[in-house]
């Protein structure tokens, strides 16, 4: 039997087989901004099915998907997320939240496992009462893998 190495560090390392390259090319497409592509429309109804959800969105990158679902819950301007300090979203991506976003991030220091201490999260929320003064804390990330 052939060991085959898969690598998932990231979207971007992984690399098409030519299985994969030929049902690209003969996939059927078409219009998705209007939700007529067929294709993207299958998956996000299967991913839907399977995570137990109303509905999936295709997003093209996971820095994407990402700062949509960080900006869903950050809806306004001038909020703070606690993250962790090695976290994907801090060390990749943190440039997208804070520009596009106009979201604050806030770390808290990554144990070498990707945890963060329950009590440092806790200390990093900020007191709603003094939001003239500081950024209101409004989401907190946890990765369930982490890259770093």
């Amino acid at each position: 039997m052939a060991i085959r190495t898969v690598d998932f560090r990231s979207d971007t390392v992984t690399k098409p087989t030519e299985s994969m390259r030929k049902a690209m090319a003969n996939a059927e497409v078409d219009d998705d901004i209007l939700g007529y592509d067929p294709t993207a429309r299958c998956l996000e109804v299967e991913m839907a099915r399977m995570m137990g959800k109303e509905a999936g969105l295709f997003v093209p990158s996971g820095t994407m998907g990402n700062l949509i679902s960080l900006l869903t819950h950050c809806q306004i301007r001038g909020s703070e997320v606690i993250l962790g300090d090695n976290s994907h979203i801090h060390v990749y991506e943190n440039g997208g939240i804070s520009t596009i976003g106009g979201v604050h991030p806030r770390k808290v220091k990554n144990n070498e496992d990707g945890t963060m201490d329950i009590d440092l999260i806790e200390a990093a929320i900020r007191d709603s009462s003094l939001e003239i003064l500081y950024p209101t804390t409004t989401l907190i990330c946890l990765e369930n893998s982490h890259a770093r």
